[in-house]
């Protein structure tokens, strides 16, 4: 015969901290709670439900499971949802760039279908987000992704590679162009330097006809 192992004592609440049974309260009344909301339902600190072990706890005594995953503000899934009873963890979802969402991806694709085509920099500006965030955090690539946006030109900048510049749409984005050569550096710098040149004697020329004439 295979060997039976041995019954699992019957759980005691009352021998657990009060917090475990608000805790399940809260779950109970409403269920895919996360760590903040059963902090604010449960009045317990968030602190404490992840750093003093609460929420692992009551996982290994099979009073909750992680039923579900929310979004963070970057769009990525990793706040998990939990509620009661003794079941599997519902397997944390993976976040590409075609199923990413993000409040500031909205914000950007509004931004750019009424000002585009713009860089990074600008839309980010139009939409009231950091430029830094915007760079970093791969919003415009997953817009591209999810046929949102597309790169419908390049600026060269003084400094540093060119630019992409978005359009609102699903068109074929164009690859960036090719590096320009030591002659065609030469030649810019050449034309910004007689620019320069030109406006500074401009300049010279506007302040001397504002001169008052001298008492004849």
């Amino acid at each position: 015969m295979p060997r039976m192992s041995p019954p699992r004592p019957t759980l005691r609440l009352d021998t657990l901290p009060k917090a475990y049974a608000r805790i399940l309260m809260a779950l109970q009344r409403r269920s895919g709670l996360t760590r903040e909301e059963i902090a604010q339902q449960a009045y317990v600190a968030p602190t404490t439900l992840s750093g003093g072990g609460y929420l692992r706890h009551m996982k290994e005594l099979g009073l909750i499971h992680i039923s579900g995953w929310r979004r963070n503000a970057a769009g990525a899934f990793s706040i998990p949802q939990y509620s009661t009873g003794c079941a599997h963890d519902y397997p944390r979802p993976a976040s590409t760039a075609e199923t990413r969402e993000a409040p500031g991806m909205f914000r950007l694709v509004a931004a750019i279908e009424r000002h585009g085509p713009v860089d990074y920099r600008q839309a980010a500006r139009l939409a009231g987000l950091s430029p830094n965030t915007v760079k970093n955090a791969g919003y415009l690539k997953a817009l591209i992704a999810q046929g949102m946006v597309f790169v419908a030109g390049w600026r060269r900048a003084r400094n540093g590679p060119p630019r992409p510049l978005y359009e609102f749409g699903a068109g074929p984005s164009l690859p960036p162009p090719s590096p320009l050569s030591g002659a065609e550096k030469s030649r810019r710098h050449r034309e910004r330097k007689t620019a320069t040149q030109s406006i500074g004697s401009l300049a010279n020329q506007l302040r001397a006809a504002s001169r008052p004439l001298p008492p004849r």
